[in-house]
């Protein structure tokens, strides 16, 4: 057995799908479906059950399982083994939102890496929701996400900073208030973005129309095209406070609540945090 096989087993048990788990582990879907056949060759039984699309353990799959995630977890400790804190090894999977990478997190990625090149770490940029379901399903040891307090039991989260929202317009646009902006056209991240909900929310709270809007995947396309006028937009100060400075982009007053989201350093309560995964915390929130 290889242990790339026990793996691509683990995370298609995991995600409850061959399709989910070549994506997370960046293969084909052929390399999944080899690794399982090679798996289940030589325990000699199906570990599968293929019900037409649907998956299903077997009973040999089940009784599998608690030993595969014993032997990858131990395999994960060998990995991380360093005699000392200045000579750190080991593999960091960190999932974090495009503002925080860009705003807060480059600095200290740069930094960890100046002082533990040793240390392999990946970085995949998404939204605040899939990262955590990446936490669950074990494909990231580290989330870092910009949006409301996280309560989940099955999460440790720690509060990095706290970090305002405010409303922006063209430098040229009339609107001192959000009242007065009613009907300008709305830029939207994308729908499964905490700050689009939120957004939204606010909007309706306001009865402000959302229905003349424009929807971006990019934080950065979103400043641009608020800048240039195309529409207004709620954003994290961080991300504007520059094209504020340079009169790009102006404040659009909003006096009734207090807009914040807070960056937040989370990872699953029952993994195991090697000196590599807790100096990078460690890092970060002294950051």
């Amino acid at each position: 057995m290889e242990i790339r096989q026990l793996q691509s087993f683990k995370t298609v048990v995991d995600m409850n799908s061959f399709t989910k788990a070549a994506q997370a582990l960046q293969y084909s879907q052929a390399t999944i479906t080899s690794h399982i056949q090679q798996l289940e060759d030589e325990v000699g039984m199906p570990l599968f059950d293929r019900l037409g699309k649907k998956i299903q353990l077997t009973s040999v799959g089940h009784e599998m399982y608690p030993y595969v995630v014993e032997l990858l977890t131990s395999y994960s400790k060998i990995k991380h083994l360093s005699s000392d804190d200045q000579t750190l090894k080991g593999e960091l999977r960190i999932g974090a939102s495009e503002t925080i990478t860009v705003y807060r997190l480059a600095s200290v990625l740069s930094q960890f890496k100046r002082m533990y090149p040793e240390v392999t770490v990946s970085l995949i940029n998404d939204n605040c929701l899939p990262l955590r379901e990446r936490l669950h399903a074990g494909e990231l040891d580290i989330a870092i996400t910009l949006e409301p307090k996280v309560h989940d039991p099955q999460l440790s989260v720690e509060i990095c900073s706290d970090e305002p929202l405010v409303f922006v317009e063209g430098f040229t646009h009339s609107a001192k208030t959000l009242k007065e902006a009613n009907g300008e056209c709305i830029i939207f991240s994308e729908k499964n973005c905490s700050l689009r909900r939120f957004f939204e929310s606010l909007l309706i709270e306001q009865g402000i129309s959302t229905s003349n809007h424009l929807e971006f995947t990019s934080m950065e396309a979103m400043k641009q095209c608020v800048a240039n006028g195309l529409g207004i937009s709620l954003m994290p100060y961080i991300s504007v406070k520059a094209l504020l400075q340079e009169q790009k982009m102006k404040v659009i007053e909003f006096p009734d609540k207090d807009l914040r989201f807070y960056a937040q350093i989370s990872y699953h309560k029952n993994k195991w945090l090697s000196k590599a995964h807790k100096k990078f915390i460690e890092m970060v929130l002294a950051h």
